[in-house]
């Protein structure tokens, strides 16, 4: 009998480091108590930085239209994070909602950034925001099922402390080495 040569062909195990990232958008018709304090706070914190960029002579409505009258607007994601740092320190670096396949490890992250998508100082249901955290540096050992096979270690080359984490579509991979 012969066999496809598909299944003939042995494929080559694919050892990396890499960092996940998974991302979160937070608006007004968010559910969770968390995000609405999100949402609440950098809404707040939205409308005294809008001022502090907008001309008074000429003032704009919405974020976007701040961003292209004025460049330095472009540094209201990074003023608008000091309004959700504690909220992320609450977390202890896991995202509980993302246990690995056993419901045993879950997504740590050692860093987040926020991106604020849209917002408008008038209209809080125009305000949006991205918050993206960042696992620590792992090692992808393989892609099994579309689960990722991972280690913490990524020092020894011959045995590993596994777990797995399920395919998500809010988690992408958002660094890649391969190691020497």
């Amino acid at each position: 009998m012969m066999l496809p040569c598909f299944l003939l062909i042995k494929t080559k195990v694919m050892r990396a480091k890499i960092k996940l990232a998974f991302r979160i958008v937070i608006d007004q018709n968010s559910e969770m108590v968390w995000d609405q304090y999100i949402f609440e706070d950098t809404y707040f914190e939205y409308k005294i930085q809008h001022q502090v960029f907008d001309d008074p002579e000429n003032p704009v409505k919405n974020y976007w239209e701040l961003l292209a009258k004025n460049p330095q607007a472009g540094k209201m994601p990074f003023l608008l994070s000091s309004a959700v740092v504690n909220y992320v320190t609450q977390l202890k670096g896991e995202i509980k909602s993302l246990p690995d396949v056993l419901g045993n490890t879950f997504f740590s992250f050692e860093s987040f950034k926020l991106d604020l998508i849209s917002s408008n100082i008038e209209d809080p249901s125009k305000h949006k925001i991205g918050l993206t955290f960042y696992t620590p540096e792992l090692f992808l050992i393989d892609i099994i099922d579309n689960k990722y096979l991972l280690s913490n270690n990524s020092d020894n080359k011959n045995s590993f402390e596994t777990f797995m984490f399920a395919f998500h579509p809010q988690v992408s991979i958002s660094y890649y080495n391969f190691p020497e």
